[in-house]
């Protein structure tokens, strides 16, 4: 299997755009030469975030946790002081960050601390090389989170996991059954076994289809990289309006403060906190809301702009890392290579499990009942939300609060 070719020009500036060159060299005559320009950096994404946990009402703390083998965890902790109650521990899926959780933060975090962190390989957290096969990468993965764990120092947590990151939850639990009290499965990735009777398979959404025609046997998310400046256009010559600069709230990591250029009004339902500008954009399409302009109706109530649009963008333009761990993980983008329903069982059966999907997901709804079949004098719970799709969390946000709370509830 071949792998992405990555070479990252270095940063000239923490502050700065930079127009990171490299060559992508899948198996395919085309991307074994077309070079990419892409408009992002580590700095780009810190301070697109920022703008997006701006909107966070709860005290909160922002920070890398660092691990024994210099790997670092972006993580974002809120209402820290709330220690009386069990954690609950949020994983993202495939391509996502902390960001994406915006939605559910403040509403989860109300009476219980609430963890997230970015994925290793994903976001702001370090991009190392990962194993070349699915059991070495998914153990890598989940090495990184028991990691992360003892160097927050928590005892034992609500383990929450989005698709892939559900996947690796249910992975992690497996491994380390004493530090989950409650294990919650979002639409989770990885878990039936490939049909071998094409009529058997759901019908993807449109988007996975066209990425998977273009880009063959590449990563993923190639795209972003192959697209370069086409991918996403930037913001040029920003014109801040008369406003009060904004101040780094209590308990907020100062790395958290947008510069300058990115001082933009982010929360119109909340009180606004940050500059608004106006910005001259440059004339290229996006492929992040060519492919995906549902997310921007997903985080409408928060942000009027391209703000989630521009984080999904800078979370995966970035060195390939995760991406590449995940395609060694998969087969077709829509199975595991080693499916989770083959492992499910494994799980102490004393461990209650709930699984949520969105009533019209992509994802095999049947999953749950089967994992109900394999755990008969275990508890698990599967359900479906209406109106809600892969993305439950944003989809159908009030509800899917009131049932992780509900849920949460039931352990302390």
């Amino acid at each position: 299997m071949a792998d992405d070719l990555e070479q990252q020009s270095h940063l000239l500036s923490e502050n700065r755009q930079v127009w990171n060159c490299a060559c992508i060299m899948p198996q395919g005559w085309l991307s074994s030469w077309l070079p990419t320009w892409r408009p992002t950096s580590m700095s780009q994404l810190k301070n697109v975030e920022a703008r997006i946990l701006q909107c966070l009402q709860n005290k909160f703390l922002a920070r890398y946790v660092s691990l024994p083998n210099q790997n670092k965890i972006w993580t974002v902790t809120v209402s820290p002081e709330l220690r009386d109650r069990t954690p609950l521990v949020m994983v993202h899926g495939f391509g996502g960050g902390v960001g994406l959780w915006i939605l559910n933060m403040d509403s989860l975090s109300a009476r219980r601390t609430l963890h997230t962190f970015d994925l290793l390989g994903f976001g702001r957290s370090s991009r190392p090389a990962f194993p070349r096969d699915p059991e070495g990468a998914e153990d890598e993965f989940v090495t990184s989170i028991e990691t992360w764990r003892e160097t927050m120092e928590i005892p034992s947590m609500i383990l929450l996991g989005h698709s892939l990151g559900g996947f690796l939850a249910t992975s992690y639990s497996i491994k380390y059954p004493d530090r989950v009290k409650h294990l919650i499965l979002v639409d989770p990735w990885g878990f039936p076994l490939r049909p071998t009777d094409p009529s058997q398979i759901r019908a993807p959404p449109t988007w996975v289809k066209a990425v998977a025609s273009v880009l063959g046997r590449s990563n993923p998310l190639a795209v972003l990289r192959v697209a370069g400046p086409w991918a996403w256009s930037p913001p040029l010559d920003p014109i801040p309006a008369a406003h009060p600069a904004p101040v780094a709230r209590r308990g907020q990591d100062q790395s958290l403060q947008p510069s300058p250029q990115w001082q933009a009004s982010s929360c119109p339902s909340q009180t606004p906190r940050l500059h608004h500008l106006v910005a001259v954009s440059k004339p290229w399409p996006s492929l992040v809301q060519r492919f995906r302009p549902d997310f921007k109706r997903k985080f409408a109530d928060f942000f009027d702009d391209d703000t989630i649009s521009e984080y999904i963008y800078h979370c995966n333009a970035q060195n390939p890392s995760g991406e590449t761990a995940f395609k060694t993980m998969m087969e077709s983008f829509g199975w595991a290579r080693r499916p989770m329903l083959e492992r499910i069982h494994l799980i102490q059966k004393e461990m209650p499990i709930t699984m949520i999907y969105g009533a019209n997901t992509w994802i095999d709804t049947s999953t749950g009942k089967k994992v109900k079949l394999q755990r008969p004098d275990s508890y698990v719970r599967d359900m479906e939300i209406e109106g809600a799709s892969h993305h439950v969390y944003a989809d159908q946000p009030h509800i899917f609060n009131a049932v992780v709370e509900e849920i949460c509830d039931s352990v302390d």
